[in-house]
């Protein structure tokens, strides 16, 4: 007896020669900056969303003018098909030798819009020492520390935004069968960083198949639909998502949780929402990382305007 595929199996294997990866659109940061605008509107959180749109509009701007990287050598890309590599490695690769003055450009275009604390940073940036920003950014890149010095807790975020543009830039110069295919993993086949969240997408990505969205380079995966992404663990997955008075604000995203690692990360579905945005519906959801915080279970999420290694 043949076995019966479910919707999303048959989704993925017409994929373009079976290959579940997708790479950053052109214009992605100016479509996460017109989410969050239309998320801003009537948000407890109106000002840091805005602040975030105008963040993405400045690094689709960085993005528009440079352009994308060269594409890896054919050898590069060989020994990471075989080996089951991310090619754009992000924890282990020397940082872009330009990613400060991405760096300094978003900084000087989103200044006047900037948080005080943040305009008081960018103030102070032209005198901080440059190899203290390298190792800021190679610590966020690799989740390793926990910064407590108030100047570079408000960089923070903005060195998430030029290392973004720079990984977003070499994704777009990748072609899909550059990334290993087929590892359903918990980091990003394209450059090893976690997800910011996953979504479930509709159309041409296959109807109702889901990926993981990487936090950095924007590239996604595909994961299996009921599987925590995390551990891989498909056993007693639950949801989990923000009520009140009128029902469900954000009825497109969930958090799905995990017994076994006692993790949470969202799942947005554009089955629900077509304009869901993974990126920008996670910084507009931040009452339900609290939410399933309370209940015990740990945010996976990664997200680079909000800076938690």
């Amino acid at each position: 007896m043949q076995k019966l595929l479910s919707p999303e199996e048959i989704a993925t294997q017409a994929g373009s020669e079976g290959n579940t990866n997708r790479l950053p659109a052109p214009r992605l940061f100016a479509e996460r900056a017109a989410r969050l605008r239309t998320l801003a509107d009537g948000h407890a959180m109106v000002d840091f969303l805005r602040f975030a749109a105008c963040l993405a509009n400045a690094q689709q701007t960085w993005l528009d003018k440079h352009g994308t990287t060269a594409r890896p050598d054919s050898a590069h890309l060989e020994r990471c098909r075989q080996h089951g590599m991310p090619p754009l490695d992000a924890q282990g690769a020397e940082l872009p030798a330009d990613w400060q003055d991405s760096l300094k450009t978003l900084a000087a275009d989103v200044a006047a819009h900037a948080p005080a604390g943040l305009q008081n940073a960018i103030a102070e940036l032209a005198d901080f020492p440059a190899e203290r920003l390298d190792a800021l950014a190679r610590a966020i890149l690799r989740c390793e520390e926990d910064l407590s010095n108030p100047l570079e807790l408000a960089l923070a975020p903005l060195i998430g935004a030029a290392l973004q543009v720079q990984w977003t830039a070499r994704a777009q110069a990748l072609q899909v069968g550059d990334i290993p295919a087929g590892f359903e993993d918990s980091l990003c086949p394209a450059c090893g960083s976690h997800p910011v969240a996953s979504i479930v997408r509709i159309g041409d990505a296959g109807h109702g198949v889901r990926y993981a969205a990487c936090s950095l380079c924007a590239c996604e995966w595909h994961v299996t639909r009921i599987k925590c992404v995390p551990c891989h663990n498909t056993r007693d997955i639950a949801y989990q998502g923000l009520e009140n008075a009128q029902g469900d604000p954000h009825p497109a995203v969930k958090a799905e949780t995990c017994p076994e690692c006692h993790s949470s990360l969202k799942i947005v579905s554009m089955e629900k929402d077509p304009l869901v945005e993974a990126f920008a519906d996670d910084l507009a959801t931040l009452a339900l990382d609290m939410l399933v915080d309370e209940t015990g279970f740990h945010r996976a999420g990664r997200n680079l305007f909000l800076f938690t290694p």
